[in-house]
């Protein structure tokens, strides 16, 4: 499912129809994600100049080591632009491979600021914030993540309508709880 069909023939469907208003608003609001993430990350974290900043994925979608129309371009040049130390993290890639790409890779459990999840690979879902030292805020783009296993971590999701940020803490009990909100904290 998927693939390149997804980002690649509404553009050519507009070739043949550029009134085609509702295919042209949908390729340029998908086309517009990566800013607004960060700006959603931005938010919620504060300035972000300076600041370790790990993409998660480098892949189009997970599982499948692709990078055609990959939104960690956009999201890494959105970081950048707001003088974020962008690092990006790939099970699928060596880190030659992403430097390649013109990406600087994430050095395992290195310390991090904030974190955007990119691509839904298995092994990011089982993640928590001892994989991500430091980290303070998590923009989960593909809403796989278990809000509950960040304690102390601000975790937005996005898609599917409005954001929703998930102010973590830590139960009486030692168990990690929630909070959703639609509002950054």
């Amino acid at each position: 499912m998927g693939g390149h069909c997804i980002p690649v023939y509404p553009w050519f469907y507009l070739t043949g129809d550029p009134d085609a208003t509702i295919v042209r608003a949908a390729r340029q609001a998908n086309a517009a994600m990566p800013e607004h993430g960060v700006e959603l990350l931005a938010r919620a974290y504060g300035d972000l100049a300076g600041r370790s900043v790990v993409v998660l994925g480098a892949c189009y979608r997970g599982g499948v080591k692709e990078t055609a129309f990959s939104g960690v371009f956009g999201v890494v040049d959105a970081l950048r632009r707001r003088g974020a130390v962008a690092l990006v993290h790939d099970p699928l890639f060596t880190d030659d491979e992403l430097r390649s790409l013109g990406l600087e890779p994430y050095p395992a459990r290195a310390r991090v600021d904030a974190a955007v999840l990119q691509a839904d690979h298995d092994e990011y879902r089982r993640y928590t914030p001892d994989d991500l030292p430091g980290v303070r805020v998590v923009l989960d783009g593909r809403g796989v993540l278990d809000a509950g296993n960040w304690p102390g971590v601000e975790v937005i999701t996005v898609g599917g309508g409005a954001p929703t940020y998930h102010r973590s803490r830590v139960t009486t009990n030692g168990s990690a709880a929630s909070s959703p909100d639609t509002e950054p904290q």
